[in-house]
């Protein structure tokens, strides 16, 4: 794995160098980009004072976190670049290919700082009995659901709804569902009458166990008239998103080793519905449900065993010229949990929601300007986050978020 930072750089202009020469040979290659900087003001704040106790999977908190981001930064949210072409092979099949990477404008920084192609990377085969692609990309719940961008920038960016929708209140990256993944192999269906299907399997590359880290993510699509609807669903296998972000005495996972204890195995579950409407043609709302569900299995006498929490977003956009109007709010609710052996077990405190608003101006068909604003809201116990790489003193149990960014869009 390359982890200097000028070794990405370099090989990413020698690649890019190198492509138009490529392009002769093959005309159907296309560079691709997105850049997106924006002058951000944001602040985490009231974190729960410790001594607090009252939720079971917490426990008591024995020092809050302090008010970790205060001030002005200039971001790159998530611009890219990518390289993406086709070659026939006869008749409808078709070989593809894509190559993207994260590209820090503020900074000229590419990649992720340890991989050059952190983004959708893959290469696969279309034609009339659908799509096959291998590599890493993002699972089919994440890339069906939640589908109507926040003025087309919400992808990595503070007012996405993937910190409440996808994510539970004890917080943690390891709980989340909202996931690109590395060693997939995804099967897409020909659409027919508006329908459509797709099914996803990331290898968890372990040796200890054919389910290790491994992941299932499937869903069915619809679109038709004015309507999108879809239906998706993922399970992960020995992530132990539940324990690996309850108190240690109730844990099953051993995080000094990295894995769960001897006997136990986990199992994350999520199920979400979405529904997209275009009322108008300048006017689209949607509305998303899910369950998230974190069970666990062999473990001792009064450790995790169950979490399970309801989220739910609505989002509204609507056009008036070059001018885009948006907003969107997420909900997620304390949920409930269980303990080995049938203890008691309180979820109080666990909620939370988040509000975000935002406007564009559109100076072209591909640049234009925004302003954004988001309150993250989390109670006494969640520590959900939407800081992104600001996010370097980590997030105490109940700290709220607010962030106002003025920003700058170019596609290409």
């Amino acid at each position: 794995m390359i982890r200097n930072k000028k070794t990405l750089i370099a090989m990413a202009a020698a690649f890019a160098c190198g492509m138009p020469l490529l392009a002769q040979a093959q005309s159907n290659v296309t560079i691709y980009g997105k850049l997106y900087p924006q002058l951000n003001s944001a602040r985490a704040y009231g974190a729960t004072a410790a001594g607090t106790g009252g939720n079971t999977l917490v426990g008591t908190i024995s020092s809050p976190a302090a008010d970790n981001v205060d001030g002005t930064f200039l971001e790159s949210s998530n611009s890219r670049l990518g390289f993406r072409g086709t070659e026939s092979l006869g008749g409808s099949l078709k070989a593809i290919w894509q190559l993207e990477m994260g590209v820090g404008v503020d900074n000229g920084l590419g990649g992720d700082g340890s991989r050059l192609f952190s983004r959708n990377t893959f290469v696969g085969l279309s034609g009339n009995a659908g799509m096959v692609k291998i590599g890493r990309f993002d699972t089919v719940y994440k890339d069906i659901g939640d589908s109507l961008s926040f003025l087309g920038i919400s992808s990595g960016n503070f007012v996405s709804s993937s910190a409440v929708l996808s994510k539970p209140g004890i917080g943690g990256s390891a709980s989340s569902f909202h996931l690109r993944r590395d060693n997939a192999i995804l099967y897409e269906s020909p659409a027919v009458g508006g329908f459509q299907g797709q099914v996803m399997y990331s290898l968890g590359e372990s040796g200890r166990g054919s389910r290790k880290n491994s992941l299932v993510s499937g869903g069915i699509t619809y679109e038709g008239g004015p309507f999108y609807f879809a239906l998706a669903h993922e399970r992960h296998y020995d992530f132990f998103g539940g324990s690996r972000n309850v108190a240690r005495a109730l844990s099953n996972y051993d995080r000094t080793l990295g894995r769960g204890l001897p006997g136990t195995s986990a199992t994350d579950i999520a199920t979400r519905l979405t529904a997209q409407y275009k009322a108008t043609k300048n006017t689209k709302v949607e509305a998303n449900i899910s369950r998230l569900d974190y069970d666990e299995e062999g473990g001792a006498a009064g450790r995790f065993e169950n979490y399970h929490t309801d989220t739910w977003s609505i989002n509204g956009q609507h056009k008036m010229g070059a001018v885009v109007l948006q907003a969107s709010y997420a909900s997620g609710d304390d949920g409930s949990c269980s303990l080995v052996g049938g203890a008691a077990c309180n979820t109080s405190g666990l909620g939370g929601g988040q509000l975000n608003l935002g406007a564009s101006y559109s100076l072209s068909k591909r640049t234009m300007v925004y302003l954004i604003g988001s309150k993250l809201r989390n109670e006494a116990f969640a520590n959900r986050s939407n800081l992104g790489e600001l996010n370097d003193g980590g997030v105490g149990r109940g700290q709220d978020m607010r962030q106002v960014a003025l920003g700058l869009s170019h596609t290409f």
